[in-house]
C-alpha cells in the first residue's frame, strides 16, 4: 500500500501506536518507520555501559522480525551515536567507513544509515534507534520529523521498561527474604485455598509448591477451622481495612510430619479487585525473635506491591516544556543529597509524583517511600500514624505498632499537606529534623531513625506563620530546597502528552478503543485553564473514555464551555535578545524594583512575592541566589 503522504500516514499510526506498551509498541513502532521511510532495517536497542554493548528491543529486517540479540560497540555506528549523544546520519559508503563492523553490515547488506540517541529525564543515553538501508539514504525532513515524534515517547517506554525490571528483581530479592525466614507465611485466595507460601510452610505443611488446589482447612482442628473463619469475616468488617490481626492464642496445626500449635496474624489485601489473606505462623515448641523482621518484611512487600502498581500505570512525569524541565533539573540536583525538600504547588499538579521521582533518583531508592497525607488523618489520630504506639497508650490501643517515621528508616518520608499539622506535631516534627529520633506515644523510648523528609504543601506557609498556625522555624528547616510545581495551564504542549498517556491508561483498563485526539480536541485542551491541574485532566479523560460510545471523546461535553487559560504576552517594544548574564541583571534589578516599592518586605499581601506574583520561598530563594541586601541606612 503506497501513501501520497508518507510523513501524514506516519503521524496517523503513531497516535494509535504511542498508546501501546512493552514490546508490542517497539514491534509497531519499527514497522511503521520502515514501511514510511522504505528502508531495509530498523531497530531500537537499549544501552549497557558496563559491557558497552547493545541489546536490541525490536528489530525488523524487510517483513520479518528478529530474536533479541547483543552486540558490541566497538567500532559501529551506533557506537558514533551514543558518544556523540545526537542524531548520525552516513548517507553512503558505510561498509568503508566502519570497516571492522563488515559482520554486521554484511550480513544486512549495509550502504547507509541514521541513528538517534534515547536519553533518561537525567540526561543520560539509554539506547538507541537506528535505521540501516541497503541503498545510499540522503538527509530528509522526513527522518529528522520522524526521529523527533518518536524520540520522548520511545525514551518514556524504555525508561518504564528498565524500572519495571528493577521492582520485579527486587520483588524477586524480597521473596529469597521471605523464603529465609523461619516462620510460615502462607498466601490464601478468597476462597480459602493456598496460593503461595514460604519453603518453610511448604516444609512444615508438607505441601507440594506447584499444586494450587490445596485448603487451607486440610491443615487444620476442626476448633481451628472455626477460629480462622471468624477471623476471616472479622477483618473482611472492618472499614479502615487493618494492616492484620492477632490470632486469639494459636491454632492447631495438622501436619505429615507432626500436629503443632502455632500463634501467629492474619492479614488482608486487595490486588487486582481480589481479596486474598496472609498467615504469619510460628510454631510454639520452635520460637524463635524474629518479630520485628518478619513484620518489615511484610511492610516492605505492602509498598513494594503499591510500587509495582504504580509503575504499571506508567507512573511518569510526563513533559518537555520550559517549566518542566526547569523541574527535573532541581529534580535530580537535589535528589543525590539528603536536603530536606519543600514541594509548592496548586492541588492536582502532581507534588507526591515529583517526591517518588526525587526519592528513586536518590542513594535511597532500595529503601521504602512512606507517604502520608497530614491533612487527611484525624488530629487525634496523626500523632500515632506518624510515630507509632505502644500496647494500651490509649483506647484501642490493643497491640503494638510501628509509625510511618519509623517504616521509612533507611528511606524517604514523604509529608504531603504539611500545612493541616497541629502546632504541637510540629514541635515533635522539628525534633525528628534536628535529632533524628522520637519516642512512640505512650513509650519513654527513644527511636532512632535515618530518613530523608520531603514536604509539601499547597498552602502559603508565610501566611499561616503570620496568622501563628505554622512555626518560623520548622518552615526554614523544610525549606533547605524548595521546589515550585508549575500548573498545568503554563505547560503548553504538555498537556496533549498527558492527555494521550490517561487515554492509554484507561482505555487499556476497560479494553476500549480510543480514537486519536483531533486538532480541535487538542485545541480544547490546551486552551482550558485547569484550575484543578493534573488531577482534574486525568478525571475529564476517565469520565470521556467510559463515556465514548464510538470511539470518540467528548472533550466539549465534558468540560462545558472551557475558558482559555490566561497568557503571558511577550512584549516587542525591545527586540534585541539578552544573554545569560543580561537576563540576571534584569531579573535581580526587578526583584530590587519590587523591594523598593514594599519597604523589602518579602510576604503578605503588600510583600513582594505578591506583588510580583511569586511564591514567598521561591522569592526569598532568588533573593539569597543573586546576593541581594538590603541597603544599611
Amino acid at each position: 500500500m503506497t501513501y501520497s503522504n508518507p510523513l501524514s500516514a506516519f503521524k496517523n499510526s503513531f497516535e494509535s501506536i504511542s498508546l501501546l506498551t512493552g514490546e508490542e509498541f517497539f514491534r509497531q513502532l519499527m514497522r511503521s518507520i520502515r514501511n514510511t521511510l522504505q528502508v531495509d532495517a530498523v531497530w531500537i536497542a537499549e544501552l549497557d555501559k558496563g559491557q558497552n554493548s547493545m541489546t536490541t528491543l525490536s528489530f525488523v529486517h524487510g517483513d520479518h522480525f528478529l530474536p533479541s540479540f547483543t552486540y558490541l560497540l566497538d567500532n559501529t555506528p551506533c557506537e558514533k551515536v551514543i558518544n556523540s549523544a545526537r542524531v548520525i546520519h552516513y548517507a553512503e559508503r558505510l561498509q568503508e567507513l566502519f570497516p571492522l563492523d563488515h559482520k554486521m553490515l554484511s550480513k544486512f547488506n549495509g550502504e547507509s544509515y541514521v541513528g538517534a540517541s534515547l536519553h533518561d529525564t537525567n540526561g543520560e543515553v539509554i539506547g538507541n534507534v537506528a535505521i540501516l538501508n541497503g541503498k545510499p539514504l540522503p538527509v530528509t525532513d522526513d527522518i529528522d520529523i520522524i526521529l523527533t515524534i518518536i524520540k520522548s515517547r520511545a525514551e518514556a517506554e524504555l525508561q518504564r521498561l528498565k524500572r519495571e525490571r528493577e521492582i520485579l528483581n527486587r520483588e524477586s530479592q524480597l521473596r529469597g527474604l521471605i523464603n529465609g525466614v523461619q516462620d510460615l507465611l502462607i498466601n490464601l485466595d478468597h476462597h480459602g485455598r493456598i496460593v503461595m507460601l514460604n519453603s518453610e510452610a511448604e516444609s512444615s505443611l508438607g505441601v507440594d509448591p506447584n499444586d494450587t488446589n490445596v485448603h487451607i482447612s486440610k491443615f487444620l482442628s476442626d476448633g481451628s477451622k472455626s477460629k480462622l473463619l471468624s477471623l476471616i469475616e472479622k477483618i473482611e468488617n472492618k472499614n479502615n481495612k487493618e494492616s492484620y490481626l492477632w490470632i486469639p492464642e494459636y491454632l492447631e496445626i495438622k501436619s505429615s510430619k507432626g500436629d503443632f500449635k502455632a500463634e501467629g496474624t492474619l492479614s488482608c489485601y486487595e490486588l487486582d479487585e481480589k481479596i486474598y489473606y496472609t498467615l504469619v505462623l510460628r510454631n510454639q515448641d520452635e520460637k524463635a525473635e524474629h518479630d520485628d523482621r518478619i513484620k518489615q518484611l511484610l511492610e516492605e512487600t505492602e509498598y513494594l506491591r503499591v510500587e509495582l502498581g504504580d509503575i504499571k500505570e506508567s507512573n511518569q512525569l510526563v513533559g518537555e516544556s520550559k517549566p518542566m524541565k526547569r523541574l527535573l533539573q532541581n529534580v535530580y540536583m537535589v535528589a543525590h543529597t539528603d536536603a530536606t525538600v519543600l514541594i509548592n504547588g496548586e492541588t492536582g499538579t502532581g507534588k507526591e509524583l515529583v517526591a517518588r521521582h526525587i526519592h528513586q533518583a536518590s542513594p535511597r531508592k532500595n529503601k521504602p517511600m512512606v507517604a502520608i497525607n497530614c491533612g487527611a488523618i484525624p488530629p487525634a489520630l496523626i500523632e500515632s500514624e506518624l510515630f507509632g504506639h505502644v500496647k494500651g497508650s490509649f483506647t484501642g490501643a490493643t497491640a503494638e505498632r510501628k509509625g510511618r517515621f519509623q517504616m521509612a528508616d533507611g528511606g524517604t518520608i514523604f509529608l504531603d499537606e504539611i500545612g493541616e499539622l497541629s502546632l504541637e506535631l510540629q514541635v515533635k516534627l522539628l525534633r525528628v529534623i534536628q535529632e533524628s529520633e522520637f519516642e512512640p506515644v505512650g513509650s519513654s523510648k527513644t527511636i532512632k531513625v535515618d530518613i530523608r523528609i520531603i514536604a509539601a504543601t499547597h498552602r502559603n506557609l508565610f501566611e499561616l506563620i503570620k496568622e501563628n498556625k505554622f512555626r518560623e522555624d520548622l518552615y526554614y528547616r523544610l525549606n533547605v530546597f524548595p521546589i515550585e510545581v508549575p500548573p498545568l495551564r503554563e505547560r503548553g504542549e504538555d498537556v496533549i502528552l498527558i492527555a494521550n498517556t490517561f487515554i492509554q491508561k484507561f482505555s487499556k483498563r476497560i479494553n476500549k478503543k480510543i480514537n486519536p485526539l483531533s486538532e480541535d480536541q487538542k485545541s480544547l485542551l490546551k486552551s482550558y485553564a485547569w484550575p484543578g491541574n493534573i488531577r482534574e485532566l486525568q478525571n475529564v479523560i476517565e469520565r470521556s473514555v467510559i463515556l465514548a460510545s464510538d470511539g470518540s471523546l467528548d472533550m466539549q461535553g465534558m468540560l462545558g464551555g472551557a475558558k482559555p487559560s490566561k497568557t503571558i504576552q511577550t512584549s516587542s517594544e525591545e527586540e534585541r535578545i539578552l544573554t545569560k548574564d543580561e537576563l540576571l541583571e534584569f531579573e535581580k534589578q526587578n526583584i530590587i524594583r519590587a523591594l523598593k516599592a514594599t519597604n523589602w518586605k518579602v510576604s503578605g499581601k503588600d510583600g513582594a512575592a505578591n506583588l510580583l506574583q511569586m511564591v514567598p520561598s521561591t522569592l526569598s530563594s532568588r533573593i539569597a541566589a543573586l546576593n541581594i541586601k538590603m541597603p544599611k541606612e
